[in-house]
């Protein structure tokens, strides 16, 4: 049994190599250790039964290299590491053990951090309170136990294009929300899985569709935030109630009166909800106020576009609730 400790140690414009090491039932020690424009190599390093500690780590614009790195089946201790504005490469990684990523910090500033193709023996977890100022890469793992993504929040690096709108800088950071939406679904955090569809949304957004589709989705995310808000398709619903009345009541030939007020917000709602049977009454008595000699043929055109904002609208507020109260 052999041991390496590097507690607390400093590493300023350093180069640390240590791959390609079978280290068996040896303890490697990181816990607290700061790397600044340094380099840490573990490529294609072999633990068995070994331990290795990374816990609380420092790192400062460094390259941390764990490809294809071979775990055993204690736990991998990566918690309340200080990402800082360094890339992490731990592609074809296998873990046979728990792998621990929680409480990362300064994700802000992290260039990229990569799992492509891990494989996840024992449970994976990874998350920070902060968010992630690149898309984690986790295309192609592997996952045999529960995997918990808690927490995670990512935005994609943009670039402005010749619409002078934003859009990904980088086309591949469309697939790596996707797996991380797959992953949330997989653990039942269907509000997290929603968040990640709404990103995926954004970095496909320029590469594949054009400016109708665009508009389309501009008009949804006004509507209910990607049916993730019910006060406003809520809000645009009395909105549209009371315009509409407030339109009947100036097109009608009668003056404005008081006394005519009720016909006009009930006319409004029945044309709203005209499904509804009591919905019936109130249209017909309030054309028939309104409208003495009977409505203009342009006026059906305005009822019309009004019932089917509502549906619109209705559908809305029941995409709302369904991704709310999803089991």
């Amino acid at each position: 049994t052999c041991s390496l400790n590097f507690v607390k140690a400093h590493f300023k414009n350093s180069c640390l190599d240590l791959y390609e090491i079978n280290f068996e039932d040896c303890k490697v020690n990181f816990c607290e250790a700061t790397f600044e424009e340094s380099k840490l190599d573990f490529k294609n390093t072999i633990f068995d039964d070994g331990n290795i500690n990374f816990d609380r780590m420092t790192c400062i614009n460094s390259q941390m290299n764990f490809n294809s790195i071979s775990f055993g089946r204690n736990k991998f201790g990566f918690d309340n590491v200080s990402l800082g504005g360094c890339t992490y490469d731990f592609e074809e990684a296998i873990f046979a053990g728990r792998a621990n990523f929680a409480g990362l910090i300064c994700t802000k500033e992290v260039n990229a951090l990569s799992f492509r193709h891990a494989s996840f023996g024992g449970a994976f977890t990874l998350g920070s309170e902060d968010t992630f100022g690149c898309v984690p890469d986790l295309v192609g793992t592997k996952t045999s136990n529960h995997t918990s993504l808690a927490g995670l929040k990512c935005v994609f690096p943009t670039k402005l294009n010749s619409f002078r709108y934003r859009q990904a800088k980088d086309k591949g950071d469309a697939e790596r929300l996707r797996r991380l939406k797959e992953l949330a679904k997989q653990s039942r955090d269907f509000e997290l899985a929603l968040h990640f569809r709404v990103e995926k949304m954004h970095a496909d957004r320029w590469p594949k569709h054009g400016m109708p589709t665009i508009f389309v989705e501009w008009l949804f995310c006004v509507s209910c935030n990607y049916g993730r808000n019910l006060a406003r398709p809520l809000l645009w619903l009395f909105t549209t109630w009371t315009v509409s009345a407030n339109f009947y009541a100036y097109v009608s030939p009668n003056q404005v009166d008081g006394n005519l007020f009720l016909y006009y917000f009930t006319f409004a709602l029945g044309q709203m909800f005209d499904y509804i049977p009591s919905s019936r009454g109130a249209r017909e008595e309030g054309l028939g106020v309104l409208f003495e000699f009977g409505p203009p043929n342009w006026l059906y055109f305005v009822t019309f576009s009004q019932r089917l904002l509502t549906l619109v609208l209705l559908f809305q507020v029941g995409l709302v609730l369904r991704n709310r109260f999803k089991l």
